[in-house]
């Protein structure tokens, strides 16, 4: 075999196992998307990742979003407020649970809720954390009929997300 192709069929290799690294300078982070998963950019958001194959219509999808925090919010008046504007956009919203985690080194919470959007009845997880005076947010989505597929890819890529300090 060429020895140069070598290294290049290794390091494709192992991409492809551990999933392509997104790096965001501007909003200092990186994140390992989930092997075999496509990055997209929809409004709104910093970035998403879909998962390979759609169910019905909908493709699972994680993303992140960034944004300014008040320097007095605490992370439980954030959760408050979080769970305030989800009722008001999410149709049906239902908060199937919370509990506290850390995301990069950081204290967290999770929230787990489910609602609809359009035609879909949907389940999300939401980890978020604050650094830098910023509201880092990752957001796990998936029909509630596959609930169970997302808390492993979610998990995944919340270990693999990073803070830049």
């Amino acid at each position: 075999m060429n020895s140069k192709l070598l290294p290049a069929l290794l390091a494709a290799s192992l991409l492809s196992v551990a999933g392509a690294e997104y790096v965001s300078a501007q909003y200092g982070f990186s994140a390992t998307a989930p092997k075999g998963w496509k990055q997209v950019d929809p409004p709104g958001v910093v970035v998403a990742f879909t998962a390979p194959s759609a169910t019905a219509g909908f493709s699972t999808n994680i993303n992140v979003a960034v944004r300014p925090v008040p320097a007095n919010m605490s992370l439980a008046r954030y959760t408050v407020v979080t769970n305030a504007a989800l009722k008001q956009v999410i149709t049906e919203y239902k908060l199937l649970g919370s509990r506290d985690i850390t995301l990069s080194g950081k204290p967290g919470k999770e929230l787990m809720f489910s609602g609809k959007q359009g035609k879909f009845t949907l389940y999300f997880i939401q980890n978020f954390a604050f650094s830098n005076g910023k509201v880092y947010s990752l957001t796990g989505t998936t029909q509630l009929e596959d609930k169970a597929g997302l808390a492993e890819p979610m998990a995944t890529f919340a270990r693999g997300f990073k803070i830049k300090p």
